[in-house]
């Protein structure tokens, strides 16, 4: 797995909250209500993010938490959703590409890759970043994403 260190900035983004199991129901989330409701915005073409809240294998699947965001333009707030910033610093990244029920897999190991060599920060949240024209293959549920991981070191 090829793995790089980056310095990402602080994103201001608006999210809607999906909880329940992590996988195919959480792409679902994305298809049926994040997509819909980013359109309406006319947010599509804006770069998104994807923040797990909560550990599938510490949390009972019912109960996970992830947030689906977008990055907002400046001067723009949307009244229908909570907004946050996303923390900038040091992130590991490496490229995923595959379906939602093949990324928790690619999350295991970008995660033991991470601990191998680095140091992770826990007073972040990993993310997953869906850029400007990040692809998404309707017939097979393929997309393309970066998974990032805070780092220390």
């Amino acid at each position: 797995m090829k793995l790089s260190i980056v310095e990402r900035q602080p994103v201001h983004v608006a999210y809607l909250r999906y909880t329940g199991p992590y996988g195919e129901p959480l792409a679902r989330f994305w298809r049926g209500t994040a997509a819909p409701w980013l359109a309406d915005h006319g947010l599509v073409d804006c770069p998104r993010y994807g923040v797990v809240l909560d550990d599938a294998r510490r949390t009972p699947p019912e109960n996970c938490r992830y947030d689906a965001c977008v990055e907002l333009p400046p001067g723009l707030s949307l009244p229908d959703a909570p907004e946050t910033t996303i923390a900038g610093g040091r992130y590991a990244v490496t490229h995923f590409k595959g379906t939602g029920a093949e990324i928790a897999a690619a999350w295991d190991e970008f995660n033991r890759e991470c601990l191998r060599v680095h140091r992770l920060d826990a007073s972040r949240l990993p993310f997953e970043h869906y850029p400007r024209g990040a692809p998404y293959d309707a017939r097979r549920g393929a997309f393309s994403c970066e998974l990032c991981q805070p780092v220390t070191s």
